[in-house]
């Protein structure tokens, strides 16, 4: 399970730190497109288990389906941490996620998601921590 937020900078070269606490499941991660314009990195035992997912799923709409896979699976990389606990974020999803210099890695339970970071506060503030506050009271946490 990951959890946590944690706050790194992407170098001249778009390479990221992930903090060692979010490193010891795995070497190698798969990086692609998330939600609300976020990158999802998946240890590869999670992502085996979206890939089952995907070959299971069954739309009613099969140009959707195949409009879904199709943008999960072709932004999709492979990344290897290196000797200092780093990946190289591809331009293209670097990209996608707005991301410039400063960016937020969270945990989310089965993933890791990574935001640029102005765009996180826009989205904690906006969305997260009002769900948080409605939710909280209906599941008495």
């Amino acid at each position: 399970m990951y959890i946590g937020r944690y706050n790194h900078t992407i170098d001249t070269k778009n390479r990221l730190f992930i903090p060692s606490i979010l490193r010891e499941k795995s070497k190698l991660f798969i990086l692609t497109q998330g939600l609300e314009g976020c990158l999802f990195l998946y240890d590869m035992k999670t992502w085996e288990k979206v890939l089952t997912k995907l070959e299971n799923l069954s739309l009613p709409d099969k140009t959707e389906e195949r409009a879904f896979k199709r943008a999960l699976l072709s932004g999709a990389h492979e990344l290897y941490l290196d000797t200092q606990g780093r990946v190289l974020i591809p331009k293209n999803l670097k990209d996608f996620a707005k991301i410039k210099r400063d960016a937020v890695i969270v945990g989310v339970g089965n993933r890791i998601e990574i935001w640029d970071e102005q765009k996180w506060k826009n989205y904690s503030k906006e969305k997260a921590e009002i769900s948080l506050k409605k939710l909280a009271v209906k599941l008495e946490l």
